[in-house]
């Protein structure tokens, strides 16, 4: 029963956001550790459910490209609610930074072994060009969460706008200018990741296509939004409408929702052969 729960709970584990949201800053730190550790140790449950540590070994190719995709996903959805970054709470914003950093770069590592376990060329070139637009948006993110963090430990964060060298200044604006390309990087990765998966049949064509639309809004969402706020100048209330539409595509954990549940369907999709040999895969 325990195993069947956790199997179920793959579906359902990016939901955790909002049960981690409220431990983290409402009870406490480390009542958010404890709830994302819980979460993991259900993901890892879930794995193990679909034979992803016991398969064969003929299975284990195509099993590792969703056991990283998946690993990637619960990764960020444990550690993503302790955010966003907060000057006044340093350790915190550190850990925050590190874990989505660790859930991308486990998620990049995903993206690579499902390209190279592609079962068609034209399936391989597309996941290899996803590939390359999630890899594009994890520099930036670790030269932008570098950057955060050793501004956040600078002199200069305590001056005004005004007093900080003009140098320091450009480059902060440069690096807010790259965010919207990070989220098109990997927006962009996921939509081809889903395409690809369509390919290799982990995905069915509708539920393929409506990851690709979603992955399609996903790349112009921040751009966008960036663009509807100008105006309002920091005013909630002058926020446009379309602005709050946007906002579920906004948190850089959004990036890994798809390719998240594409690991789910390719774990379940490569699992089979090793739960019911002979059944329809």
């Amino acid at each position: 029963m325990l195993e069947r729960f956790a199997s179920r709970y793959l579906w359902f584990s990016p939901f955790a956001f909002i049960v981690l949201l409220p431990l983290y800053h409402g009870v406490g730190f480390w009542a958010g550790v404890t709830g994302g550790v819980l979460h993991l140790a259900l993901v890892a449950g879930g794995m193990h459910a679909n034979r992803a540590f016991t398969a064969k070994d003929d299975a284990v190719g195509l099993l590792l490209g969703p056991m990283l995709l998946v690993a990637g996903g619960a990764e960020v959805w444990a550690t993503g609610p302790s955010g966003p970054p907060n000057p006044a709470h340093f350790n915190v914003t550190v850990f925050n930074q590190a874990g989505l950093t660790l859930g991308f770069f486990v998620t990049l590592l995903g993206f690579a072994a499902t390209a190279m376990a592609s079962v068609s060329d034209r399936g391989r070139a597309t996941a290899a060009v996803g590939l390359s637009g999630f890899s594009l948006m994890f520099v930036i993110w670790v030269i932008n969460s570098a950057f955060g963090i050793a501004v956040y430990q600078s002199p200069l964060f305590a001056l005004t706008p005004a007093q900080r060298p003009e140098g320091f200044q450009i480059l902060r604006h440069f690096l807010d200018v790259l965010l919207p390309v990070a989220a098109v990087g990997g927006y962009l990765g996921g939509a081809l990741l889903s395409e690809a998966s369509i390919r290799s049949g982990w995905l069915g064509r509708r539920t393929g296509r409506l990851m690709f639309i979603y992955c399609l809004i996903g790349t112009f969402a921040l751009p966008l939004s960036q663009f509807l706020l100008r105006p309002a100048g920091g005013s909630i209330s002058e926020v446009p409408r379309m602005a709050w539409v946007l906002a579920p595509w906004l948190p850089p954990a959004m990036f890994c929702i798809v390719p998240y549940y594409v690991g789910v369907a390719g774990l379940r999709q490569a699992a089979r052969p090793a739960v019911a040999p002979g059944g329809r895969s």
